[in-house]
């Protein structure tokens, strides 16, 4: 039940967000802006992103293979978009994604449960490497080419920034190159013996002679910069030109937008594009007519997602929900 409350907790958020943002912009605004799309510019995106999602279907799909699982991929493709949904839905649930990935995964093939999960885990650390390496390069972008605040302060925030997102990166990879536990940060219940399993998976992939975990690192890469592209292709499609670097930092504030717990990124994804097209002189409509075609597009797979995720079962919702907590 703490569940279900946490999501309208977050969609009210979201809400006041998004209604601040447009009595400061106004509708007409962003309306105006949305109107200049074409039906063809509309199915790029579509595309787009159905590619954005398809690179990361590859990328687990070759974790698995590293670890001696081979799967098409039409068979990942809906565990996968299901995953995906639970996201974009619900991402103040912890590891929703990753365990009905790793879950499913288990019970449709003969993928032993510690090797699946680990290879979801394996996704998310990739996925979270590739998302902080443009959060850094995007933000550093803004403080320094963006009007945003004064030089000297932006200075400050731009080491700040620089210096503990750097860490992050830096703390987790000599975590895992050190072959040391980093599920006890974020688990401290019951099952660690299960974890400690996981976790050995996870430091056999990350292994520099592993072909496959080179693999995984160049498809995160390739999944940026097709998030970069179709970036590129809304602002174009807007009227903005290419706007080659301040693109880089509507990416790495898109990351930052999904990263924050609130479904769909509503009203937090709108705020952070409305201040970064501002900076740049773009129109802070303009930005949060980029955060709601992003919104639009993805939505359109996400509910195909759950689609497939209450096709296997509704007593998932009800788990996530309902359960009683400990």
């Amino acid at each position: 039940m703490k569940r279900l409350i946490l999501l309208f907790s977050t969609l009210l958020l979201g809400s006041v967000l998004f209604a601040l943002l447009i009595s400061g912009i106004g509708w007409e605004e962003i309306w105006e802006t949305l109107r200049t799309l074409s039906f063809f510019e509309v199915g790029g995106i579509v595309v787009l992103t159905a590619v954005f999602l398809g690179v990361g279907i590859l990328r687990w799909q070759a974790i698995l293979r590293g670890q001696g699982h081979t799967f098409s991929f039409l068979a990942l493709w809906r565990m996968y978009l299901a995953g995906f949904s639970l996201l974009f839905f619900f991402p103040f649930i912890p590891f929703a994604s990753e365990v009905f990935r790793g879950s499913q995964l288990h019970k449709q093939s003969n993928v032993p449960l510690v090797k699946s999960l680990a290879s979801v885990i394996i996704d998310r650390i990739f996925e979270v490497t590739s998302n902080l390496f443009v959060i850094i390069i995007g933000g550093v972008i803004f403080l320094s080419l963006g009007d945003s605040a004064p030089h000297s302060l932006k200075a400050v925030a731009l080491i700040v920034f620089i210096v503990l997102w750097s860490l992050l990166l830096i703390f987790l990879y000599l975590r895992i190159f050190q072959r040391k536990s980093f599920t006890n940060i974020f688990w401290r219940g019951n099952g660690k013996e299960g974890l400690q399993e996981v976790e050995h998976e996870v430091f056999q992939f990350f292994h520099l002679k592993n072909r496959f975990f080179w693999m995984g690192a160049a498809l995160s890469i390739a999944r940026s910069f097709v998030g970069l592209a179709r970036v590129w292709v809304i602002i174009l499609a807007f009227g903005k030109g290419l706007a080659l670097l301040p693109s880089i930092t509507v990416l790495g504030f898109y990351y930052l937008a999904i990263s924050i717990p609130i479904p769909a990124a509503f009203g937090s994804h709108d705020a952070l594009q409305a201040v970064g097209f501002e900076a740049f002189s773009l129109g802070a409509g303009t930005g949060a007519a980029f955060a709601i075609v992003i919104r639009a597009t993805e939505a359109f797979f996400a509910v195909f997602g759950i689609v497939f995720a209450l096709h296997v079962g509704l007593h998932v919702a009800n788990r996530f929900f309902f359960r009683k907590e400990r």
